[in-house]
């Protein structure tokens, strides 16, 4: 998956990154509070009165609040939008590396317990090639929109590129936690997505991984990674009633259609 093996690169790149202690976050807003810092002494040399001064004080300062208000507003989407998947609304790659070493933070100081779980999409590429890459971003689509409806509000999910994806359950018992993502992934295995009149089948494999106050996430990681390996690699039966998948209808038909 490449998410453990990145690992070291982006927290080495995240030190480099991070501000030292005492400089500034947002020097784009401790300039403009410098720039009218200077503009508010060199009128307050023009005024006539000390009560001129005053007023012309107060109208900088609410000038400038309303000002900072706005840049703090707008620095606070982009700080969202580098964190955010853009496709599903999910967290990225980034954010999730994020919770995930806040959370087994919390975890050592607070001996807390939870799980991970790795999810990759099966036959993924199949549907681009049958459907087109737009019939795929709809599958992402779905399958975000259905994450973020079933698990609970202090947990997170994300898409970690392509078709894989994770889910982090916090602050839960393994055994309780591991139930809940068992039982999300056999809805998403009977996740159908229409496009342009046909029904394209979700499959998925899932791997877990249980955490405590000792885990690291390196370890962590690699073990969700090799049980998602492991559930994919696993001989699939499929009861005698299934429908075939989308793809396979779709293919039948083609060839049918060819050999007619």
């Amino acid at each position: 998956m490449g998410l453990a093996k990145a690992d070291k690169t982006t927290t080495l790149e995240t030190k480099r990154a991070a501000p030292a202690t005492g400089q500034s976050i947002h020097p784009v807003i401790d300039t403009l509070e410098m720039r009218m810092r200077c503009a508010l002494l060199r009128d307050a040399g023009r005024a006539d009165t000390p009560e001129e001064v005053i007023r012309r004080a107060l109208d900088y300062a609410s000038e400038a609040e309303q000002r900072i208000s706005e840049l703090s507003a707008r620095v606070k989407l982009l700080e969202s939008l580098a964190v955010t998947d853009e496709l599903t609304g999910l967290l990225n790659r980034r954010g999730f590396q994020d919770m995930l070493y806040r959370n087994l933070a919390s975890a050592t100081r607070h001996n807390e317990t939870g799980v991970l779980a790795f999810i990759d999409l099966d036959e993924f590429k199949q549907i681009n090639d049958t459907y087109g890459h737009a019939a795929g971003d709809a599958v992402l689509r779905k399958i975000g929109q259905f994450l973020r409806r079933n698990i609970r509000t202090t947990d997170y999910a994300a898409r970690l590129g392509g078709d894989e994806f994770a889910l982090l359950y916090v602050r839960g018992e393994h055994a309780r936690a591991r139930e809940r993502a068992r039982e999300l992934n056999e809805k998403l295995n009977g996740l159908i997505v229409p496009w342009e009149g046909h029904s394209i089948e979700v499959r998925a494999s899932i791997g877990m991984a249980s955490y405590d106050k000792d885990s690291t996430a390196m370890e962590l990681l690699d073990l969700a990674d090799r049980a998602m390996y492991r559930d994919k690699s696993r001989p699939r039966k499929k009861p005698a009633t299934r429908r075939k998948s989308a793809v396979t209808r779709t293919r039948a038909a083609q060839r049918k259609k060819a050999s007619a």
